[in-house]
C-alpha cells in the first residue's frame, strides 16, 4: 500500500483544523475514563474512598508511564528514518518492560505499605485498595508505550482518524468492564483497576492492527531529516530530556496528592481534587495534540499561523469549561458525574471555576513545546517542566500549611505552575527567535 508522506503544499488553516480534530477526539475519549470512573464509583459502596484510592493509584501508575508519553512525540518525530524507527521500537520496548517490572514491585503489599504510609502519608483506609490496583495496572506502562509508538507511525502517514477509532475502542472496553460493577460484588478500587488496564491493552492492539493495515509500519524510501538520531544511544540522548520532563511532571502531581494528603479534609480534598481534575482534562486534553501538528507543520506552516491554531483551540475549550463551572447546566452535569453526591459538587465547583484557564494554557504549552521538539531543543522543555513542577509543590504546600482547603490549594497551584511553565517555554522559544 503506498504511504502518505508528509505533504510539501501549503496548509491552510481550516486543514489544521480537520487533521486536528479526529487526534483531539482520542485524547477526549481517553480523558473521558475518568469521569466515566468516578461516576461509576460513586455509586457504589465506599464511594469516596474507592474514588480517593484510585485516584492515588492512577497518579502513581501515570507517574510510572510518565518517561514514555512522550514515545508518541519521538515515534512522529522520527518516522523519516528507518533506522530511527527501528531504534525508536527497541527504546520502547526496553523502557516499557523496564518500567512495567518496577509498578508491580511497587504494588506488592509488603513495599507499598511501607511506601504509602512513610513516604506518601496515605490514609491507612487506603492502603489495600491502592495497592490492588496497582498491581492489577502492573502492565500500564508497557501498554502504553507500545500504543504510543504505533500512534506516532499513524500521525506521521497521515492516519489521524485511525487514532481515534483505537481511543474509541479503548473508551467502550472501559465503560464495558464498569457496567459489571452493577451486576457482580466487586469493590470499586478493584473495578477500576480492571477497567482501566483492559481499555489500554485493547487500543494497544487496535493501533498495531491499524498501523500494519494501512502500511504505517513501512518506512519512507527516502529519510526525510537526515540528522535524526539513527541508533539506540542517540535516540536515548534524543529521547532522555523528554523522558525527564514528564516524569518531573506526573511525580510533581503523584506527590500532590500526598501533600492534599496532609490538609485538614485530607479524604473529601482528595476525591474532590481527583474527580474535578478528570472532568478538567477531559476538556483540557482535547488540546494536546496541537504539538502533533507543530510537530509535523513546522516547516511548512508559519509560526504565527500555528500559534493562532494552538490559541483558537485553547480558547473554545476554556469557554466550554467556564461554562461549565458557572451554569445550572453545568452544575447539573457536575453532580450527574458524582451521584449528586452534594458535599462533593460544593468542593469540585471552585476548582473547576479556578482551572478553566488550564485548556488554554494547555495549548499554549504543547505549541511552544512542538516547536522546541521539533528543532531538537528538547533541554529547554525539560528546564520549563522543572521550574512549573517546583512552583506547584511549593505552591501547595503554602497553601495548605495554612489551613486552606485542600483542593483549592491544588488547583491555585497548579494554575500558578502552568503559568511559570509557559511563560518559561515562549521565552527560551523567543530567545532562538532573537
Amino acid at each position: 500500500m503506498k504511504l502518505q508522506e508528509p505533504q510539501s503544499q501549503s496548509v491552510s488553516f481550516g486543514t489544521l483544523w480537520r487533521e486536528f480534530l479526529p487526534l483531539s477526539l482520542s485524547d477526549v475519549t481517553m480523558a473521558c475514563g475518568d469521569p466515566m470512573i468516578t461516576t461509576t464509583l460513586a455509586h457504589l459502596p465506599d464511594a469516596q474512598v474507592n474514588l480517593a484510592a484510585v485516584g492515588i493509584a492512577k497518579s502513581l501508575a501515570i507517574f510510572f508511564e510518565s518517561p514514555i508519553i512522550m514515545i508518541l512525540h519521538a515515534s512522529n518525530a522520527l518516522a523519516g528514518s528507518q533506522d530511527s524507527r527501528k531504534a525508536l521500537w527497541r527504546f520502547t520496548l526496553l523502557v516499557g518492560g523496564g518500567l512495567t517490572f518496577l509498578l508491580s514491585l511497587l504494588g506488592l503489599p509488603i513495599i507499598f505499605s511501607f511506601v504509602g504510609v512513610s513516604l506518601l502519608g496515605i490514609p491507612s483506609a487506603m492502603l489495600a485498595t491502592v495497592s490492588q490496583v496497582l498491581l492489577l495496572m502492573g502492565g500500564w506502562p508497557f501498554a502504553i508505550a507500545w500504543r504510543r509508538y504505533f500512534q506516532g507511525l499513524l500521525i506521521y502517514h497521515g492516519q489521524s482518524r485511525s487514532v481515534a477509532k483505537a481511543s474509541i475502542l479503548r473508551l467502550f472496553t472501559l465503560a464495558l468492564v464498569l457496567t459489571g460493577g452493577f451486576f457482580f460484588p466487586i469493590s470499586g478500587g478493584i473495578l477500576a483497576g480492571l477497567a482501566l488496564i483492559s481499555g489500554v491493552i485493547v487500543e494497544a492492539v487496535a493501533v498495531t492492527i491499524f498501523a500494519r493495515l494501512y502500511g504505517a509500519t513501512i518506512p519512507p524510501e527516502t529519510v526525510t531529516q537526515p540528522n535524526l538520531p539513527r541508533n539506540l544511544a542517540q535516540v536515548g540522548k534524543f529521547y532522555l530530556p523528554l523522558a525527564n520532563s514528564m516524569m518531573v511532571v506526573w511525580g510533581g502531581r503523584a506527590i500532590l496528592i500526598s501533600v492534599i494528603a496532609r490538609a485538614e479534609d485530607a479524604t473529601v480534598a482528595i476525591a474532590a481534587w481527583s474527580a474535578a481534575w478528570g472532568l478538567v482534562l477531559v476538556i483540557a486534553n482535547s488540546t494536546r495534540m496541537i504539538q502533533q501538528m507543530v510537530i509535523k507543520y513546522h516547516h511548512q506552516v508559519s509560526d504565527k499561523q500555528l500559534l493562532t491554531f494552538a490559541i483558537s483551540v485553547g480558547a473554545a475549550c476554556s469557554t466550554l469549561l467556564l461554562f461549565m463551572s458557572l451554569t445550572p447546566v453545568g452544575d447539573r452535569i457536575v453532580q450527574s458525574f458524582i451521584a449528586n453526591d452534594l458535599t462533593l459538587a460544593k468542593s469540585m465547583k471552585p476548582v473547576l471555576l479556578i482551572c478553566a484557564i488550564v485548556p488554554l494554557l494547555v495549548a499554549l504549552q504543547n505549541a511552544t513545546q512542538g516547536f522546541l521538539v521539533s528543532e531538537n531543543r528538547t533541554g529547554h522543555v525539560n528546564l520549563s517542566t522543572w521550574l512549573g513542577t517546583a512552583t506547584l509543590l511549593i505552591i501547595a504546600t503554602l497553601a495548605i500549611n495554612k489551613g486552606m482547603n485542600g483542593a483549592i490549594s491544588a488547583a491555585m497551584a497548579m494554575i500558578t505552575s502552568m503559568l511559570v511553565e509557559v511563560t518559561c517555554l515562549i521565552w527560551k522559544r523567543a530567545a532562538k527567535s532573537q
